[in-house]
């Protein structure tokens, strides 16, 4: 059986964690650190924010401003997905788990390739980047959907009902 992986990220952290079996142990894989995010919006400013453009006569075209700081979660989130959609390419796992902060999941969500966006089980909205240990997996655990519920059988068509007597 091969294991999930288990993403705990935030705009300048994440953690790489597998479990082989669901509640079981965790196995951390891999840290990242991302200190750009954590510099004055002037450190991080590469050109100018948002810019008008002229390609050809009577055409104008209008770059979307993005800031320096949103420009940094997006590679950060691409290094991320590079790393996941390798590792599900080479069979390392099995399944995804995405726990980062607002912001950053939804870049991730977006910077995942198709292989990989398919093997992701579930995801939350949360920043859990604070925590370790067993409180760090009771969080985790916490989240997690519940598996969905046996459909109920359709009046009128026979099913097994608890207490009765099978004949």
């Amino acid at each position: 059986m091969k294991p999930t992986w288990i993403v705990i990220a935030d705009g300048s952290r994440a953690r790489l964690f597998e479990q082989m079996q669901p509640f079981g142990p965790w196995r951390e894989l891999r840290a990242w650190v991302n200190p750009a995010t954590r510099l004055r919006t002037e450190s991080l400013a590469f050109d100018q924010l948002g810019r008008a453009a002229k390609g050809q006569p009577g055409a104008t075209s209008f770059v979307p401003r993005t800031s320096p700081r949103q420009r940094e979660h997006r590679r950060f989130a691409h290094e991320l997905a590079r790393h996941l959609d390798l590792g599900v390419r080479a069979g390392q796992c099995d399944g995804l788990v995405l726990i980062a902060s607002n912001s950053l999941l939804g870049e991730l969500r977006q910077a995942l390739p198709g292989q990989a966006a398919k093997r992701v089980r579930w995801s939350a909205p949360v920043d859990l980047t604070s925590f370790s240990g067993r409180e760090l997996q009771a969080r985790v655990e916490a989240l997690r959907p519940l598996p969905p519920a046996l459909p109920e059988p359709e009046a009128g068509r026979p099913g097994v009902q608890i207490g009765a007597r099978l004949s």
